[in-house]
């Protein structure tokens, strides 16, 4: 039976990590710390030694034999991350000295130490991490569900990567114009403080110099909301001849014709600019949105400027501003927000590098626009052309990016225009799998702007993806007000029903979102019914639904077009859960325990929760009495 995902660390065990539900155990008993020390030391003798068949039954039966097979031939060194041929390193996990976290009586973690190592090289060892979570099934019975490789799946890959730059020539590893492009990048740290990137543009390397040091974050956090810590930090762009065609002066420079043939996009505490690949400052770095035009428009760009908008026209002159200008007629003009589109290695011209031996990967950095409307990542990495990556390799990154436009919406009597994407990324790095993440545009017509959310497509209550199914695909934007809305979706979020093995896969979720400081905010919630912000009615009752039951072998799914009793159970009940409310039957705790009570069943409940609830969830809960029970007077007690 198909079930909750989590992040998947390691696409060869996919299976592993997936996720499931699992049976709560009838024994309660706490395993002290050196029942979990044993269990896990006999595991690692096994491993060591090279026993695949006996270290695989410490897994639960569930999973796929063949997948642990190859996480502990991974593990015991028998085969490298990429399943084939003997391993570049060794790999050895201290069990002994694990952390272990205690998550209920029958259900715990255990952080595994791995050193990765390989001595007859002149390079340091490595530690790293990899967690188990491990169930009590009974006395003596333990087994591990679940492994989260996230930081040993990267440490892996790096260490991989590094022994390979000491062990082969580097001509068998990096084309010719990426060795030259290492040679002058590295003369130029006499004249900077580092090259962060170099970009081929027609065979010959531009580079991406920085005055000031390189924050450890900078891909990960938003440079410009830090101004402090990134006030050192300073991007320049020089072309082939070591020419600064752009000073470093900024905080991120864009691929050369990325966001405008021939234009370098750059930006700066928040403002956007352009430059020529001349030097010219073609748009000055006072912009809030820089909107790239489709090539048969009559114009290149369209600028923002507080309430106010302008044309870079194709002379390179910036028009006067525009009088009676309507974002909603222009949204057609704008570059790719009215198509579909896929970025992968073969559709990637003048291959961006980054100045590293160990990462191979390609770079793009996306249009601030797409970025800023939630449609791309700011940073992605995909296959690199130019590396010659072998088998032995551990790339990482994505290798593609995929934007599906479904379409507008406009409705007489709205005062705005939705637009809807599903974008996926095939993640090739510890996130292994594909992800969907579900996007809007809402052009508000009122305040004369775009306004973007995405969110991913997976809200169940596990970190985790998952793509859908396609065999519900229901997309809504409501306005409840100037500044609130409903985003109703399809999703996947795999909330177990009452019935043992039964569960509802895929279903409209509904995002609530603000208008705050220009951008789209969701309300914060955690259930999946809409019962935290707005009052029900019948028109809640309809919907795309895949019900799922049956076993992990041999699932059954159906689709049904509207809320069942047992999902309206659910949803009654899910109110009280959210409170951590104390059921009469035990069943109805484990129905919830994955998206409330993260302490499981040592938690502590509440008898009621009467005095908890809003006048939203009581007239709520009075609502779905009155449809479970049309002839029984209205009341607030849950099952």
């Amino acid at each position: 039976m198909k079930t909750k995902p989590v992040i998947i660390t390691l696409s060869i065990v996919a299976a592993l990590i997936c996720g499931f539900l699992f049976a709560r155990s009838k024994y309660l008993v706490k395993p002290e710390r050196a029942e979990i020390v044993a269990f896990l030391n006999e595991f690692n003798s096994n491993v060591t030694l090279g026993n695949v068949k006996s270290a695989g039954r410490y897994f639960d039966d569930s999973i796929d034999k063949g997948l642990v097979t190859t996480l502990v031939n991974i593990l015991s060194n028998k085969t490298g991350m990429n399943n084939k041929g003997k391993p570049m390193f060794a790999v050895t996990l201290n069990t002994e000295d694990c952390e272990i976290t205690i998550v209920n009586p029958d259900l715990f973690t255990a952080t595994v130490t791995a050193r990765f190592h390989r001595d007859s090289i002149n390079l340091n060892d490595q530690l790293s991490t990899i967690a188990f979570t491990i169930h009590k099934n009974g006395p003596n019975d333990l087994k591990i569900y679940r492994v989260d490789a996230t930081s040993f799946t990267k440490d892996y890959k790096a260490f991989q990567n590094a022994v390979i730059n000491k062990t082969i020539p580097e001509t068998d590893i990096f084309s010719l114009q990426t060795l030259a492009a290492f040679k002058i990048a590295k003369g130029l740290k006499a004249r900077y403080d580092s090259v962060l990137w170099f970009q081929h543009v027609e065979g010959k390397p531009w580079f991406y110099v920085v005055s000031g040091d390189v924050p450890e974050d900078l891909y990960y956090e938003e440079v410009a909301d830090n101004p402090t810590k990134y006030s050192k930090f300073h991007m320049g762009l020089l072309n082939p001849d070591l020419k600064e065609i752009i000073p470093p002066l900024y905080q991120l420079i864009h691929n050369i014709g990325g966001t405008l043939p021939g234009m370098i996009e750059v930006e700066k505490d928040h403002k956007k600019g352009l430059y020529n690949t001349d030097g010219k400052l073609v748009v000055p770095v006072e912009y809030e949105q820089l909107y790239p035009l489709n090539a048969t428009d009559e114009y290149l760009a369209l600028l923002k400027n507080g309430e106010d908008y302008f044309y870079l026209q194709k002379d390179l002159s910036i028009s006067n501003k525009v009088e009676d200008f309507k974002i909603d007629e222009a949204l057609p003009r704008i570059k790719d927000l009215n198509n579909s589109f896929k970025l992968s290695d073969k559709s990637t011209k003048n291959i961006m590098e980054l100045n590293s031996r160990t990462d191979l990967n390609s770079l793009v950095v996306s249009p601030s626009y797409m970025v800023e409307l939630g449609l791309l990542p700011k940073f992605i990495n995909l296959p690199n052309p130019l590396r010659k990556v072998r088998e032995d390799f551990e790339g990482g990154g994505s290798g593609y990016v995929e934007q599906k436009y479904s379409g507008t919406e406009t409705k007489e009597d709205n005062w705005f225009v939705s637009a809807f994407y599903s974008v996926f990324n095939d993640y090739l790095d510890g996130r292994t799998g594909l992800y969907q993440t579900k996007n809007v545009l809402i052009v508000d017509k009122k305040q004369n702007r775009i306004l973007g959310f995405d969110e991913s497509s997976y809200m169940g209550g596990y970190e985790g993806g998952d793509v859908l199914s396609g065999d519900c695909n229901e997309n809504r934007i409501t306005a409840i007000n100037d500044s609130l809305f409903e985003f109703k979706t399809t999703s996947s979020f795999y909330q177990p029903l009452f019935t043992e093995n039964e569960q509802i896969e895929e279903g409209p979720y509904y995002h609530y979102l603000q208008v705050k400081n220009g951008k789209l905010v969701a309300l914060k919630g955690s259930r999946i019914f809409p019962t935290q912000f707005t009052k029900l009615d019948d028109s809640y009752l309809q919907g795309c639904y895949i019900i799922e039951a049956g076993t992990y072998k041999n699932p059954k799914r159906r689709t049904v077009d509207h809320l069942t009793t047992e999902m309206l159970k659910v949803m009654k009940n899910e109110i009280y859960a959210s409170y951590n409310y104390k059921f009469k039957e035990k069943r109805w705790q484990d129905v919830f325990i994955d998206r409330f009570n993260d302490d499981g069943e040592d938690a502590k409940r509440n008898i009621s929760v009467d005095d908890s609830l809003t006048a939203i969830d009581k007239y709520n809960i009075n609502w779905i009495n009155s449809k479970l029970n049309p002839q029984k007077p209205a009341t607030l007690a849950a099952q």
